[in-house]
């Protein structure tokens, strides 16, 4: 059972005071492929991190809205609120005798005087980033990049690699489920968005991941194919 961790992150200015420290990026710097903001469509440290250590523990660190000196720390099935402390370097978030020390994308785990290697799993990173945002289903291609996600209560699509961004609200249900797959049609002023959800495996053209759907979207009568994920 876990009692506690430690984190440390990437070195930031003034994390050694006594002050409140902005949690740095985990992974390095985001982009908007990584992860959209839902309110602004901009690049943003990542609202979570997954990790994958060595022993095939798995674990994910949540920011906590508000709490810019607090991380949620999710291994197996707990969820463990961690507060940051001062330390001589990178940022240390603590709760009693677990600890990770990570670095951009590799983390130290100790648990119970056992340490263990753990690596950062960006694909990982950005589905968990997208959970915690509200999305219910993302989905993103390639050439040039693009990302659609599905929330409650409307659609997000960022194309040409973020410098596009159209937002349609979403009605309460699918306009439109059969055997073949799911279409979402959302209309918002002079744009008319429709995204397919099939049932079809699908593999990143650039990365090789798989994925356990094909989406199609058709934006303003331009096409686009890519993968997707169900986060709820």
């Amino acid at each position: 059972m876990l009692a506690a961790i430690v984190i440390v992150a990437a070195l930031t200015p003034g994390c050694g005071s006594g002050q409140a420290t902005p949690v740095e990026p985990l992974g390095g710097p985001s982009s908007v492929g990584d992860g959209i903001d839902a309110a602004a469509g901009t690049a943003a440290p990542l609202a979570a991190y997954a990790f994958e250590c060595d022993d095939e523990q798995k674990f994910v660190l949540s920011r906590v809205p508000g709490q810019p000196n607090a991380m949620d720390l999710v291994l197996d099935d707990r969820r463990q609120r961690l507060t940051h402390v001062r330390t001589g370097s990178g940022a240390q978030y603590v709760a009693d005798g677990t600890s990770v020390w990570t670095k951009g994308g590799e983390a130290m785990l100790e648990m119970r005087g056992r340490v263990t290697t753990c690596r950062e799993n960006r694909r990982r990173s950005i589905l968990e980033d997208a959970r915690a945002r509200g999305v219910e289903f993302r989905a993103s291609g390639n050439e040039p990049g693009w990302v659609w996600e599905l929330l409650a209560d409307r659609m997000i699509f960022i194309g040409a690699y973020g410098a596009e961004r159209v937002t349609t609200p979403r009605s309460g249900a699918p306009s439109g489920a059969t055997p073949e797959g799911t279409v979402y049609v959302g209309i918002a002023e002079a744009h008319k968005l429709t995204a397919r959800v099939l049932p079809r495996p699908c593999v990143d053209t650039m990365s090789g991941d798989l994925s356990m759907s094909t989406v199609e979207i058709e934006l303003d009568g331009r096409r686009y194919r890519g993968c997707g994920e169900a986060l709820r």
